[in-house]
Protein backbone atom coordinates (compact mmCIF):
# COMPACT_ATOMS: atom_id res chain seq x y z
CA UNK A 1 0.00 0.00 0.00
CA UNK A 2 1.12 3.61 -1.13
CA UNK A 3 0.31 5.31 1.94
CA UNK A 4 1.53 8.85 0.17
CA UNK A 5 3.12 10.46 4.20
CA UNK A 6 -0.43 9.28 5.90
CA UNK A 7 2.00 7.13 8.30
CA UNK A 8 3.63 10.05 9.10
CA UNK A 9 7.85 10.04 8.48
CA UNK A 10 8.60 6.54 8.74
CA UNK A 11 4.75 5.78 7.26
CA UNK A 12 4.11 3.73 10.44
CA UNK A 13 3.20 6.73 12.70
CA UNK A 14 -0.55 6.14 12.03
CA UNK A 15 -3.10 3.56 11.51
CA UNK A 16 -3.78 2.58 8.35
CA UNK A 17 -4.49 -0.63 8.09
CA UNK A 18 -7.31 -2.17 5.69
CA UNK A 19 -7.50 1.56 4.32
CA UNK A 20 -9.93 1.14 1.43
CA UNK A 21 -9.23 4.03 -1.75
CA UNK A 22 -12.39 6.59 -1.23
CA UNK A 23 -15.15 6.26 -3.52
CA UNK A 24 -15.73 8.75 -6.78
CA UNK A 25 -18.16 9.05 -9.02
CA UNK A 26 -17.99 12.41 -11.60
CA UNK A 27 -21.51 13.65 -12.84
CA UNK A 28 -21.79 14.15 -16.57
CA UNK A 29 -19.67 12.67 -19.56
CA UNK A 30 -15.84 11.94 -19.87
CA UNK A 31 -15.44 14.07 -22.84
CA UNK A 32 -17.52 17.83 -23.17
CA UNK A 33 -17.68 20.91 -25.44
CA UNK A 34 -17.61 24.44 -23.91
CA UNK A 35 -16.48 27.85 -24.76
CA UNK A 36 -13.70 30.04 -23.85
CA UNK A 37 -14.79 31.87 -20.87
CA UNK A 38 -17.46 30.26 -20.28
CA UNK A 39 -17.79 28.66 -16.70
CA UNK A 40 -18.55 24.70 -16.51
CA UNK A 41 -20.37 23.41 -13.54
CA UNK A 42 -18.66 20.34 -12.36
CA UNK A 43 -20.31 17.90 -9.86
CA UNK A 44 -18.55 15.03 -8.17
CA UNK A 45 -19.65 12.98 -5.10
CA UNK A 46 -17.04 11.22 -3.05
CA UNK A 47 -17.05 8.81 0.09
CA UNK A 48 -14.66 7.16 2.23
CA UNK A 49 -14.33 4.59 4.78
CA UNK A 50 -12.64 7.31 7.72
CA UNK A 51 -9.22 5.57 7.48
CA UNK A 52 -6.59 7.07 7.68
CA UNK A 53 -8.67 9.39 10.52
CA UNK A 54 -8.95 13.22 9.82
CA UNK A 55 -5.72 15.27 10.79
CA UNK A 56 -4.45 18.36 9.71
CA UNK A 57 -0.77 18.56 9.23
CA UNK A 58 1.49 20.19 12.06
CA UNK A 59 2.27 24.11 12.25
CA UNK A 60 5.64 24.99 11.57
CA UNK A 61 7.98 25.08 14.03
CA UNK A 62 8.94 28.21 15.97
CA UNK A 63 12.29 28.10 15.09
CA UNK A 64 14.61 25.43 12.88
CA UNK A 65 14.51 23.20 10.00
CA UNK A 66 11.96 21.03 9.40
CA UNK A 67 14.17 17.94 7.75
CA UNK A 68 12.67 14.22 7.86
CA UNK A 69 9.93 12.67 5.14
CA UNK A 70 7.30 14.60 4.21
CA UNK A 71 4.16 13.75 6.04
CA UNK A 72 1.01 15.14 4.85
CA UNK A 73 -2.59 15.82 6.55
CA UNK A 74 -4.79 12.97 6.37
CA UNK A 75 -8.57 12.90 5.63
CA UNK A 76 -11.11 12.41 3.02
CA UNK A 77 -10.36 15.60 0.54
CA UNK A 78 -11.38 16.39 -2.88
CA UNK A 79 -9.82 18.67 -5.73
CA UNK A 80 -10.17 19.40 -9.44
CA UNK A 81 -7.03 20.21 -11.18
CA UNK A 82 -5.63 20.27 -14.72
CA UNK A 83 -3.91 17.11 -15.83
CA UNK A 84 -3.25 18.19 -19.35
CA UNK A 85 -3.46 21.25 -21.64
CA UNK A 86 -1.69 24.16 -22.33
CA UNK A 87 -3.95 27.42 -21.19
CA UNK A 88 -5.01 28.66 -18.24
CA UNK A 89 -8.00 27.25 -16.15
CA UNK A 90 -9.63 29.00 -13.73
CA UNK A 91 -11.96 27.24 -10.75
CA UNK A 92 -14.18 28.43 -8.26
CA UNK A 93 -13.87 27.71 -5.67
CA UNK A 94 -10.41 27.75 -5.81
CA UNK A 95 -8.82 24.26 -5.48
CA UNK A 96 -5.86 23.20 -3.18
CA UNK A 97 -2.76 22.12 -4.91
CA UNK A 98 -2.69 18.03 -4.98
CA UNK A 99 0.94 17.74 -5.47
CA UNK A 100 3.59 17.22 -2.72
CA UNK A 101 4.51 20.88 -1.71
CA UNK A 102 6.14 21.38 1.69
CA UNK A 103 6.79 24.88 2.28
CA UNK A 104 5.00 27.16 4.33
CA UNK A 105 1.67 28.20 2.77
CA UNK A 106 1.73 26.40 -0.83
CA UNK A 107 -1.72 24.91 0.20
CA UNK A 108 -1.26 21.73 -0.18
CA UNK A 109 -1.62 18.41 1.95
CA UNK A 110 1.82 18.43 2.47
CA UNK A 111 2.43 22.10 3.62
CA UNK A 112 2.91 23.04 7.53
CA UNK A 113 -0.16 23.64 8.52
CA UNK A 114 -2.76 22.83 5.71
CA UNK A 115 -5.51 20.90 6.93
CA UNK A 116 -8.53 19.00 4.78
CA UNK A 117 -11.14 21.33 4.12
CA UNK A 118 -14.94 20.89 5.38
CA UNK A 119 -16.64 18.30 3.83
CA UNK A 120 -20.07 18.89 1.85
CA UNK A 121 -22.99 17.49 4.12
CA UNK A 122 -24.06 15.53 1.24
CA UNK A 123 -20.80 14.01 -0.10
CA UNK A 124 -20.78 16.63 -2.90
CA UNK A 125 -18.49 18.77 -4.15
CA UNK A 126 -19.17 21.41 -7.15
CA UNK A 127 -17.11 23.66 -8.56
CA UNK A 128 -17.06 25.91 -11.64
CA UNK A 129 -14.45 25.91 -14.41
CA UNK A 130 -13.49 28.85 -17.13
CA UNK A 131 -11.09 27.80 -20.23
CA UNK A 132 -9.21 31.06 -20.92
CA UNK A 133 -7.83 29.37 -24.11
CA UNK A 134 -9.10 27.02 -26.98
CA UNK A 135 -7.66 23.64 -26.92
CA UNK A 136 -7.78 20.17 -25.79
CA UNK A 137 -7.77 19.84 -21.97
CA UNK A 138 -7.83 17.08 -19.34
CA UNK A 139 -9.52 17.76 -16.00
CA UNK A 140 -8.56 15.17 -13.65
CA UNK A 141 -10.90 14.72 -10.17
CA UNK A 142 -9.28 13.30 -6.89
CA UNK A 143 -10.72 11.99 -3.95
CA UNK A 144 -7.93 11.49 -1.39
CA UNK A 145 -7.37 10.49 2.31
CA UNK A 146 -4.31 10.96 2.85
CA UNK A 147 -3.15 7.49 2.21
CA UNK A 148 -4.68 6.66 -0.76
CA UNK A 149 -6.52 8.22 -3.84
CA UNK A 150 -9.05 7.56 -6.44
CA UNK A 151 -9.26 9.54 -9.83
CA UNK A 152 -11.09 10.37 -12.70
CA UNK A 153 -10.53 12.38 -15.67
CA UNK A 154 -12.57 14.93 -17.90
CA UNK A 155 -11.44 15.89 -21.05
CA UNK A 156 -12.64 19.21 -22.50
CA UNK A 157 -12.53 20.63 -25.96
CA UNK A 158 -12.80 24.30 -25.79
CA UNK A 159 -13.85 26.34 -28.42
CA UNK A 160 -13.32 30.19 -28.90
Amino acid sequence: MNNNGAGGPAGGAYNIAGNVAPELTVDGDTTRLVKVGQPVTLMAHASDDGVPKRRPMRPPPASGSVGGTPDSASGLRFAWFVYRGEGQVTFDPPQFNVWEDPRPGANTPWSRGWEPPPLPEDGRWVVDATFAEPGTYVLRAEAHDGGLDTVQDVTFIVEP
